[in-house]
């Protein structure tokens, strides 16, 4: 039902209570985590080399929300404020680093390699640390909607045109049929460590990573790439570190999902 609304600003509220739910689950978290930090036993600072394109991909999962940007902004009272130093992408995205450093180097201390996909696994089985998955599992039903809010409005752009009788249920029925798919497809794939990097690897590796390169350089080619052609250097650094881990990350991400 919710992935049924249509306006950004009606899926504000939901967002709000998924960030809620969000803070509370990850602050029970790093309570576990810390009440016994002193338990944890030594662990590698650096994983094995083989193990790095799994890293990558599932770090670089992280931009899945960079899509939502655009639309973001453009749909705010006051866009300007959006960009721009201070501004709230700055601060949203400062905070968001924070927490993922805060929560990945404590978890990873505490409980070394056997750390799960979600760390919410590693938890005890008491009511309390229990609570926090069924947390997750709210936030992410409140902003499924949010996440999917761009990609169906590309889909729906391209269709719209061949349903010119009945478009709002045309538009429903694909809107439920996506949710559909996406609930098989998790339900098919239950391990999410392989899953998470794979997409990292071949999705956002591009969309984060090269895309926006090569959009930079079309769009600098008339004015220049500045001093030593800095711009130029930089971009093709990015491509080439997005190519790398999109092949590595791709073909170790399909072994490990293929071996399970």
């Amino acid at each position: 039902g919710i992935n049924l609304i249509k306006n950004l600003k009606y899926l504000a509220p939901f967002s709000m209570i998924a960030n809620l739910l969000i803070g509370t689950g990850m602050t029970i978290t790093l309570y576990y985590v810390f009440s016994s930090l002193d338990e944890a036993a030594e662990v590698p600072a650096f994983t094995s080399v083989p193990q790095l394109p799994i890293f990558f991909g599932t770090a670089i999962f992280a931009l899945e929300g960079i899509g939502v940007v655009m639309p973001l902004e453009n749909n705010m009272k006051t866009p300007t404020h959006f960009i721009g130093c201070p501004s709230v992408l700055n601060f949203g995205m400062g905070f968001v680093v924070s927490l993922y450093a805060t929560v990945g180097f404590f978890g990873y201390l505490r409980y070394g390699a056997a750390t799960a996909e979600s760390i919410s696994i590693n938890l005890p089985n008491d009511p309390l640390a229990q609570s926090v998955k069924i947390m997750i599992a709210a936030a992410i039903f409140f902003t499924f909607a949010l996440q999917f809010y761009v990609p169906m409005e590309i889909i729906w752009k391209s269709l719209k045109h061949r349903f010119t009788s009945r478009p709002v249920m045309a538009e429903n029925i694909l809107r439920i049929s996506l949710v559909v798919m996406c609930v098989l497809i998790a339900v098919a794939v239950p391990n999410l460590g392989p899953m998470i990097s794979l997409v990292g690897a071949v999705c956002l590796s591009v969309l984060g990573l090269m895309f926006p390169s090569v959009i930079e350089l079309i769009v600098f080619y008339e004015e220049g790439y500045g001093c030593l052609k800095w711009m130029l250097w930089k971009n093709l650094f990015i491509i080439a570190f997005g190519v790398l881990g999109l092949v590595t990350g791709t073909m170790v991400s399909l072994h490990d999902l293929f071996k399970e």
